[in-house]
């Protein structure tokens, strides 16, 4: 069982599996979030993020997954997004933002990785 981050309360990051984000992760939430996910990179050998339980996002958070995913590639580490909610799919649209959202040869077509 992975890791959850409600937008309500800060969880422990380290352990196993996914890291799941959860709520409503806007500007007022971004600070911890950029804390938790800055601290799981440093933790662990990879990051995987799950967004299926996120309820809304903005441009902030995707601005900040797009960050910590390009930390992980300058470490060397593994970075992954397994599961996106419909609400961050449809922030992905609005905002003509990209996310990389399966292991690597596994693109989910909803939100798909940048080139």
């Amino acid at each position: 069982m992975g890791t959850t981050l409600n937008s309500s309360k800060k969880a422990k990051n380290t352990g196993a599996g996914p890291l799941q984000l959860a709520g409503a992760l806007d500007t007022y939430t971004a600070a911890g979030l950029r804390d938790t996910l800055e601290t799981a990179l440093r933790d662990r050998s990879e990051l995987t993020l799950d967004l299926s339980a996120v309820e809304s996002c903005d441009f902030s958070t995707l601005q900040l997954i797009l960050s910590v995913r390009r930390s992980a590639e300058l470490a060397g580490k593994p970075f992954a997004i397994a599961v996106v909610s419909g609400e961050v799919t449809q922030a992905c649209a609005a905002l003509g933002v990209s996310l990389e959202t399966a292991p690597a040869g596994e693109r989910n077509e909803s939100c798909p990785a940048q080139s």
